[in-house]
């Protein structure tokens, strides 16, 4: 009887050892899940960081792209550009003066895209200040569709102007095309 109470006392003691180790195991597996679990938030918040710090990058390169094209607006023109007074109605008819100066001024052939850099618009924009140029000087603003329905702007001179330009030699041309090239 002794060692039967002995051999029941032993199973009874390897039992609650055996579920000792495994609760001590659930105890470490809980454990490493909240340090796995605080590591992905942690992640989850670097990401969250990089993702905010893209955005601004990209609005601060956005805003530098504006400046930027509105410095070579300004710099490519010797008279100030006419301010906006007025209503909405008249802005439209400003960009529109203003691209005729800045054509007036270095004639050429200029592309949608080269205008946007220029005027410092959006394309759609530009599309209609292209237009309302043609509109208020249709003299001097050609307007002409090349191909994929890529649209060119370009100004004519008066023909008195054009034998002046003529006489004044091929050097300045080609300082012209190189600038125009310099602004694409």
């Amino acid at each position: 009887m002794f060692e039967e109470l002995l051999e029941l006392y032993k199973t009874k003691a390897e039992e609650i050892e055996s579920k000792r180790k495994e609760a001590q195991a659930m105890i470490t597996l809980v454990s490493a899940i909240e340090k796995i679990y605080a590591e992905l938030g942690s992640k989850q918040n670097d990401v969250e960081l990089l993702g905010r710090l893209i955005d601004q990058v990209d609005r601060l390169s956005k805003e530098v792209a504006d400046l930027k094209s509105q410095i070579r607006a300004r710099q490519g023109r010797i008279a100030p550009v006419r301010e906006a007074s007025g209503s909405d109605g008249k802005a439209l008819d400003n960009h529109a003066r203003t691209l005729i100066d800045i054509i007036a001024e270095r004639p050429g052939r200029y592309t949608t895209s080269e205008l946007v850099d220029v005027l410092g618009l959006n394309k759609t924009t530009v599309i209609s200040v292209m237009k309302r140029a043609l509109e208020l000087d249709p003299k001097h603003v050609k307007m002409t569709q090349g191909k994929r329905r890529k649209l060119y702007l370009s100004y004519v001179l008066d023909e008195g102007a054009e034998n002046a330009e003529a006489s004044a030699g091929a050097g300045e041309s080609d300082k012209m095309k190189l600038e125009l090239m310099a602004m694409t």
